[in-house]
């Protein structure tokens, strides 16, 4: 089986789209035909050159690889606190609707 290769262009607008679109290096790698542990690897590679190039961000004091981590972690979170609210909303609907079924005498 041949390797095939990738320029730098096609590499760097993979990796900012992992980045940029908040889905996994897996999800994207799939849309573009390519191995997602590849892509993660590129991933790393671009985040370490950055952190080597530029420091921490003056306007937060991160590194680039932890601003993506913390990115990362609120977007679990988010996730989770969405799925909190849809559950309250269901829970809302479900006792309005017992309480309108019900008559007092």
């Amino acid at each position: 089986m041949k390797r095939r290769k990738y320029d730098k262009e096609f590499k760097r607008d993979a990796v900012e789209l992992v980045i940029r679109s908040g889905r996994t290096a897996t999800d994207v790698a799939k849309d573009l035909g390519i191995n997602g542990v590849m892509l993660s690897r590129w991933k790393q590679e671009h985040l370490a050159r950055m952190d080597e190039s530029c420091g921490a961000l003056p306007e937060s004091g991160l590194k680039p690889s932890e601003v993506e981590a913390e990115n990362r972690r609120l977007r679990k979170e988010l996730a989770y606190i969405s799925e909190q609210r849809d559950i309250l909303k269901k829970a809302i609907s479900i006792f309005s609707q017992e309480g309108n079924g019900r008559t007092s005498s």
